[in-house]
């Protein structure tokens, strides 16, 4: 094991080996927001027999990663170099291999932070650290850096921003190697959407498809779609090395000076019944969204959203199983569109509930070992 370990950490990027004629992944396996360092994300992979012995994923290997490859942890200058560590390894695989959603936490750096040197980051970061939410101390944050989002963003949900990550999601755009929507297979043949954070009917409304579809590839393709367009606008402006930003609004919007982002990337399942405060739930830039809007019959596969947050956001509708837990690996949320069921582990979909599977094992603090990860049964 640790020679397969090291081997991830002494490649170079873009060092995979050549898929021999005719060979394509067999098993594909998707993780949730690979937050972590690259030698933890390289020994969760390891354990799970998925390393070869070069650096690289064995050939008959294929892994989707559900986004966020950036900010985890108290060292920032170790997130930092990390973040770019993970993302540089998994898309030195070749994209016939390895599939990479985009996550908030990726979109930031070209959205919220897209005109921003490293450092003015530094000293609004500086300027953020020691505030607590005091009103006046936020407003004079944001009269010092109005092209910058609110306070809380810079301290601490971004806080290891570097120019050199912005750099490399560029790239990865511009070369079509993220996705915001992907149609594969569950292992029992089942049709699933993966995506960051989930899809709710506003998404539908807002890509124009029926708010019944259960068609997983048709939504992908829209997502595609629309991830596409917002690349091509910007197309021009990066070769020429200017720094606009992507914009995915209505569907995902950046936070700014005002306040949070909020839509695709960004919202979390809640029950509404525990807690409607007004801003969070913002039908234009949610943060949350209720599971009974999840599309009937869609089985979807997400990232973004931890066990400990689920706990905090769901209430009741977590069973006595899953309160027991602090931490956990998968899990399953289903809705009839009237109730809703958070649980631990994998539950196959039950007529035509919604079904979300959320894969965040929250890597970097994972207290189960071996981390679970999620088996497909294929990715076109």
């Amino acid at each position: 094991m640790e020679a397969k370990v090291q081997a991830v950490l002494d490649a170079e990027p873009g060092s995979a080996p050549e898929r021999a004629p005719g060979t394509f992944p067999s098993r594909w396996f998707a993780v949730g927001d690979p937050q972590c360092s690259l030698e933890r994300l390289a020994r969760v992979l390891c354990e799970a027999g998925l390393l070869g012995d070069h650096g690289a994923l064995r050939e008959d290997v294929g892994l989707v990663s559900l986004g966020d490859h950036f900010d985890y942890g108290d060292d920032r200058a170790v997130a930092a170099r990390e973040g770019l560590r993970v993302l540089r390894w998994l898309t030195g695989h070749p994209p016939w291999q390895v599939r990479v959603l985009l996550g908030n936490h990726d979109a930031a750096r070209v959205q919220e932070f897209a005109g921003v040197s490293d450092a003015r980051f530094e000293e609004a970061f500086a300027a953020a650290r020691g505030l607590d939410g005091d009103p006046a101390a936020a407003a004079r944050h944001r009269e010092a850096f109005p092209k910058l989002p609110v306070w809380n963003l810079v301290a601490r949900d971004y806080s290891s921003f570097t120019s050199e990550q912005r750099a490399l999601v560029r790239e990865l755009l511009l070369a079509g190697r993220y996705a915001l929507g992907l149609a594969a297979a569950l292992p029992d043949g089942t049709p699933a959407l993966l995506t960051h954070a989930g899809v709710t009917r506003r998404e539908l409304r807002l890509l124009g498809l029926d708010a019944a579809t259960r068609d997983a590839a048709a939504v992908a393709r829209a997502l595609q779609a629309a991830l596409s367009a917002a690349v091509e606008a910007v197309r021009d402006d990066w070769r020429a090395g200017g720094e606009a930003p992507l914009r995915l609004a209505p569907l995902h919007h950046a936070g700014d000076a005002e306040r949070e982002g909020g839509g695709l990337l960004y919202h979390r399942p809640s029950n509404s019944e525990r807690s409607r405060d007004g801003w969070s739930w913002d039908e234009g830039r949610p943060r949350r969204f209720d599971p009974r809007t999840l599309p009937l019959g869609l089985a979807q596969v997400a990232g973004h959203t931890g066990h400990h947050k689920c706990l905090k956001e769901l209430g009741a509708w977590a069973t006595e199983e899953a309160r027991a837990v602090p931490r956990g690996g998968l899990r399953t949320l289903a809705s009839d569109g009237q109730s809703a069921r958070y649980e631990l582990g994998l539950h196959p979909p039950q007529g035509s509930e919604a079904t979300l599977y959320l894969a965040d094992a929250e890597l970097s603090r994972a207290e189960v070992w071996p981390v679970p990860l999620l088996a497909l049964g294929g990715v076109p």
